[in-house]
């Protein structure tokens, strides 16, 4: 299986750094974060073509994402804001976008407005070929009233397992939404913050996740990529290295899963 983590897992350290180490551990893959106005994620695309490094996804911008669902420029900037994204992503060759569609616990209520202009993203992902993936948070809700209500080729699921084990009442997403699934975002954590710590050092079952995730697999069409989503400033120099091992443990026992 390919295996990926994230380009900036030591914003301490930046992004050539962390690409280097990523490549020099063994992974294949990586990505990005697609952040609104900045311009590092240009010089990250630059990096991984430089040391062959492939990109998987980018994670876009959540800041005011929950303006999504109001009235107002900022919603209509986020939408315009993720509408380059995708322009961008098909210029760069990245093939999926991670989108968030709600912060906290308590956002603006879901409804057409919103609707709209997510279907707006999707539709445009159509025409550039590029897959959307809408990413489990707090409030399963508002990822529910996306997945039912837009109905194009580019809609797809992101699944982090941290945020299932830490926003309690959100489990069976990942069984929910398996047929849609595109990537993963794998770390852990203890059940009170979301960490993003190398996995098997937190709370989360990986004997139990992995026998959910290898059946997820067995209904895509499209191979996933074991990506670990973790970060740690200041990082020991072998953290790269550690991490492609728990990503090989975390293979090993999919594997085991699927046959």
């Amino acid at each position: 299986m390919k295996k990926s983590m994230f380009i900036d897992f030591d914003r301490s350290k930046g992004s050539l750094y962390c690409a280097n180490s990523i490549k020099k551990a063994g992974f294949s893959h990586t990505f990005l974060w697609w952040g609104k106005d900045d311009d590092n994620r240009f010089n990250q695309v630059k990096i991984c073509e430089r040391i062959g490094l492939e990109i998987e996804t980018a994670h876009t911008s959540f800041e005011n994402i929950n303006s999504m669902w109001l009235e107002g420029t900022v919603g209509e900037e986020m939408t315009d804001y993720f509408i380059k994204s995708v322009r961008e992503a098909k210029e760069f060759s990245i093939p999926t976008l991670i989108v968030h569609v709600s912060s906290s616990n308590t956002p603006p209520p879901f409804g057409e407005l919103g609707l709209n202009r997510y279907t707006k993203i999707c539709e445009e992902a159509d025409k550039q070929r590029i897959k959307i993936a809408f990413e489990n948070l707090r409030r399963i809700d508002y990822l529910d009233y996306i997945m039912q209500n837009i109905e194009v080729k580019s809609k797809h699921f992101c699944f982090d397992c941290g945020h299932e084990m830490l926003y309690k009442g959100t489990t069976e997403v990942l069984e929910k939404y398996a047929s849609l699934l595109t990537a993963l975002h794998l770390h852990d954590n203890f059940g009170d913050e979301d960490d993003h710590i190398l996995p098997f050092d937190g709370k989360i079952n990986w004997a139990t996740l992995a026998k959910r995730i290898a059946q997820a697999m067995k209904l895509t069409n499209s191979e996933i990529p074991i990506t670990l989503e973790v970060m740690k400033n200041n990082s020991e120099l072998d953290f790269a290295e550690k991490a492609f091992e728990r990503a090989c443990r975390i293979e090993a026992l999919i594997t085991a899963s699927l046959n």
